[in-house]
């Protein structure tokens, strides 16, 4: 799992662009649910210690 935090970067960006694309183009108010932009900001988040983490680890092996 070498690019586990990548992953998350990319995931929690998608989350945004979706959001904010199902808010721009269908009304849905997505923009507004906290949960999910908070849900997408803790993925990007956590992401850059997994992937250091994870980057460290295989670099040493």
């Amino acid at each position: 799992m070498k690019y586990t935090g990548i992953i998350m970067i990319v995931i929690g960006a998608l989350i945004l662009l979706i959001s904010y694309a199902s808010d721009r183009f269908l009304g849905s108010g997505a923009v507004d649910q906290n949960w999910i932009q908070g849900l997408a900001m803790l993925l990007i988040i956590a992401a850059v210690p997994t992937h250091i983490h994870v980057t460290g680890k295989a670099s040493k092996a």
